[in-house]
C-alpha cells in the first residue's frame, strides 16, 4: 500500500545522508549538524536536523518537515514523484500503478469539494435573497438589527451576510430543487438537517448567516447568529466536511492577507462581526479564528504575511476585557508556546506577539461603530506577550493567601527562556528579580540551566528545585545572605571560609562585607561598618531572629560548607555562562579565531567538571 511505502521511507532514509547527495554541505556532523538553509539567504547556518535525522527545520525561516516536505518545497516535486525518487534511493521495490487509487481518491475529493462550493454559491444566492426580500416582516427585522449594529445594506452584500428563515421546513431543499443542484453536493454541505420524521429541515433556520470563504475566496461554510438572545448556542458553524474544517480557517484572510503584508501587522479578534465593523471602516489587518483558539497552521500563515515585505511583523491578539477574555489569552499563548518561541526567535524575521483587551464591557465591534479613534490607542499600546504573562501571573501567585512563587516562576521562566534573545531575558528577569526579591544572578543561573535541560522536551522546569524553593520559601531569598548570617551568627566558623573568594558574591553589599570580613580575619563588630553598610547588618539580624537558620537536619558547620559549596556553584555558573557568550560570538564572527575558540572551548569543559565537582561534594 503507499502509506507503507511511504512509512518504509521515512523510517529507512537518513536525511544527513541523502542532504548530502543534494549539495547541503554540513558544517558540523556531530549530535546537532547544521548548514545553510537552501529555503533563504543567509551567512550563520541555521539549517539543522532532528536527533534521528529524519526531520529538517531551520531556525531562520522556520521552514520544517520530513524528507517528502523537503522535495516537494525544495524540487517542486509531487508526492508520487518523490516517492519515486526515494524509493530508487533507497533500492525499494516501487510500482506507479500502486498509486492509482490514491490519485483517484484525491480527484473524487475535487470532485466533491467543487460540489460543495458550487451549492454553497447557491445557498448564499438563497441567503442573500431572503435578508432583503420587502415582502417579508422578519426580513425587515433582520435587515434592522444590523442596522442598529452599523451594518448598511452595503455592507450586508460585500460581507456575504444573508438570512435563513424559519418559514416552510426545507425551504432551502426546495431552492435546491428547483435549480436542479447536485444532490450528492447538497448532502455534502451539510446546509440541511433530517428530522426524526424524516423530513429535510434547514441547519441555519431562523439565523443570520455569514458566509466563510477560504484564501481563494471559495465559500466552504456558513456560521448562523441567532437572532434570539436566549438562544441555547448564540452562533453555530458548518458541520466539520471535507470543505469545511473550523480550525483550519481564518475568518477574513481572503480579504485581509494583502493588507496584512502591507502593514507588517495582524490582529486576531474573537468575533465575525468584529472583522466586518472593522473591514467596513477601513480596518482591513483584522482576522478571527472560528470560535476556536488559533491553530499552529493558522499562526504560521500570520507569521508569514506580517513578515512578507519586511524583516520584522507584529501579530496582535485581541480579547474580550473579562475573566473569561484574559483566561483565553493565557490559554492561546501556551497552546502557541512552541511557535511563539521560533519565531520570536527568528534572526532573520523578527515577529513580535502583543495582547491587548478593549476597555471594559466593550467589544471590537462597539469600539468600531462609537470611537475608532480609541481602537487605534488600544492598538498602539498593546503589551507584550511576555508583560502580559508577568502581570497575569503575578496577581494569582505573588499575591493573597494563595502566593506561590515557585508556581510563578515555573509558569513565567520557559517563557522568557524560549522566547526571548539575551537582552530580552536580562530585562525580564531584573523585572521578576523586583516582583519576587530574588536576587537576578539566581534566576539567571537558574535559566541557564532551564535553556540546557531543553524545556520542550518537557524535562522538569526548574532543574534544582531543591535550591530553589530554598531560597524562595526563605522571606529575604537569597544564598549570599544566609550564608552571612550563619557566621554572623556563630563567629567561630569564619576559619571555615577564609579560602572563599569575595567574587562569589553576586550582590555586592554583600560582597563588601565579606570583604571586610577577609581584610579583619574575623566577622567584626557592626560599629566598625561603614554607614552605607549598617544596613545589612539589619537585615541578616532580622533574618536569625526569625530563625530561618534552623535546620534540625544538619548542624551549623555542615550547612555552612553547604551554602559555601552552592556559593562556588553559582560563581562558576556564571563564569560558564559569560563564557558560553564569548565563544557565541567568537563562533558568529566572520573572520573566526580558531585559537581563541579552542581555549574558550577548554576553560568551558574545565568549568563544567568544577560544577560537577562541586555538586558531588554536597552534604545530605
Amino acid at each position: 500500500m503507499p502509506s507503507d511505502l511511504k512509512d518504509t521511507i521515512k523510517e529507512k532514509i537518513d536525511l544527513l545522508d541523502f542532504l548530502g547527495t543534494k549539495g547541503i554541505v554540513w558544517q558540523n556532523q556531530g549530535s546537532i549538524p547544521k548548514a545553510l538553509c537552501i529555503f533563504h539567504e543567509e551567512k550563520t547556518p541555521s539549517f539543522t536536523l532532528s536527533k534521528d535525522r529524519k526531520r529538517y527545520k531551520c531556525y531562520g525561516c522556520n521552514e520544517s518537515g520530513d524528507v517528502f516536505d523537503y522535495l516537494m518545497s525544495a524540487e517542486k516535486l509531487t508526492f508520487v514523484e518523490a516517492i519515486r525518487q526515494l524509493s530508487s534511493y533507497l533500492s525499494l521495490d516501487y510500482d506507479d500503478n500502486n498509486f492509482s487509487d490514491e490519485i483517484e481518491k484525491r480527484k473524487k475529493t475535487n470532485i466533491i469539494l467543487n460540489e460543495v462550493f458550487e451549492v454553497n454559491n447557491l445557498a448564499q444566492n438563497y441567503f442573500s435573497k431572503q435578508i432583503f426580500d420587502e415582502s417579508s416582516e422578519n426580513s425587515e427585522n433582520v435587515r434592522n438589527y444590523l442596522e442598529e449594529r452599523g451594518i448598511s445594506s452595503e455592507s450586508i452584500k460585500k460581507n456575504f451576510i444573508g438570512y435563513c428563515p424559519d418559514g416552510n421546513m426545507g425551504s432551502l431543499m426546495n431552492f435546491f430543487q428547483s435549480n436542479k443542484v447536485n444532490k450528492r453536493g447538497v448532502l455534502n454541505s451539510n446546509l440541511l438537517s433530517k428530522t426524526d420524521d424524516n423530513d429535510w429541515i434547514d441547519f441555519f433556520r431562523n439565523r443570520v448567516t455569514i458566509a466563510i470563504l477560504d484564501e481563494k475566496s471559495n465559500i466552504v461554510g456558513f456560521s448562523g447568529r441567532s437572532l434570539h438572545e436566549n438562544s441555547k448556542s448564540k452562533y453555530i458553524n458548518s458541520r466539520d466536511s471535507e470543505a469545511f474544517n473550523k480550525s483550519a480557517i481564518l475568518y477574513g484572510l481572503d480579504r485581509a492577507s494583502e493588507n496584512i503584508k502591507l502593514k507588517s501587522q495582524v490582529v486576531v479578534v474573537e468575533g465575525y462581526f468584529d472583522c466586518i465593523s472593522g473591514y467596513d471602516r477601513g480596518y482591513k489587518n483584522l482576522v478571527a479564528a472560528m470560535g476556536t483558539q488559533i491553530s499552529s497552521e493558522n499562526f504560521e500563515k500570520l507569521r508569514r504575511l506580517v513578515t512578507y515585505d519586511s524583516a520584522s511583523g507584529e501579530i496582535i491578539f485581541c480579547f474580550d476585557n473579562d475573566s473569561a477574555g484574559k483566561k483565553a489569552a493565557i490559554d492561546t499563548i501556551d497552546k502557541l508556546k512552541d511557535n511563539i518561541s521560533s519565531a520570536t526567535k527568528n534572526i532573520d524575521k523578527k515577529i513580535r506577539i502583543k495582547i491587548c483587551f478593549p476597555s471594559s464591557g466593550k467589544d471590537p465591534d462597539e469600539i468600531f461603530r462609537t470611537n475608532p479613534v480609541e481602537w487605534e490607542d488600544m492598538i498602539s499600546l498593546a503589551q507584550n506577550f511576555i508583560d502580559y504573562l508577568i502581570e497575569y501571573y503575578s496577581e494569582l501567585y505573588l499575591k493573597g493567601p494563595q502566593k506561590d512563587t515557585y508556581k510563578f516562576l515555573d509558569l513565567l521562566l520557559p517563557f522568557i527562556i524560549e522566547s526571548c534573545d539575551e537582552v530580552q531575558q536580562s530585562f525580564y528577569l531584573s523585572k521578576i528579580s523586583k516582583l519576587t526579591d530574588l536576587s537576578f544572578d539566581l534566576l539567571k543561573s537558574e535559566s541557564s540551566n532551564l535553556s540546557k535541560s531543553k524545556y520542550r522536551k518537557k524535562t522538569k522546569t526548574i532543574k534544582d528545585e531543591d535550591r530553589i524553593r530554598r531560597v524562595i520559601f526563605n522571606p529575604e531569598k537569597a544564598q549570599e545572605k544566609h550564608f552571612l548570617a550563619i557566621l554572623l551568627d556563630s563567629n567561630d566558623l569564619f576559619e571555615n571560609v577564609k579560602d572563599i573568594e569575595d567574587v562569589y558574591f553576586s550582590d555586592l553589599h554583600y560582597r563588601s562585607v565579606f570583604k571586610l570580613w577577609k581584610q579583619s580575619q574575623e566577622v567584626i563588630d557592626r560599629k566598625r561598618l561603614s554607614e552605607d553598610l549598617i544596613f545589612i547588618y539589619d537585615e541578616i539580624e532580622d533574618y536569625i531572629k526569625n530563625d530561618f537558620l534552623v535546620d534540625p537536619d544538619l548542624s551549623k558547620d555542615i550547612e555552612l560548607e553547604n551554602v559555601k559549596n552552592r556559593l562556588a556553584i553559582d560563581y562558576q555558573k556564571r563564569k560558564l555562562n559569560e563564557a558560553e557568550m564569548r565563544l557565541l560570538e567568537l563562533e558568529n564572527n566572520e573572520h573566526k579565531d580558531d585559537v581563541a575558540i579552542t581555549s574558550l572551548m577548554d576553560e568551558l569543559v574545565k568549568i563544567t567538571e568544577n560544577i560537577k565537582e562541586l555538586e558531588r561534594s554536597e552534604v545530605t
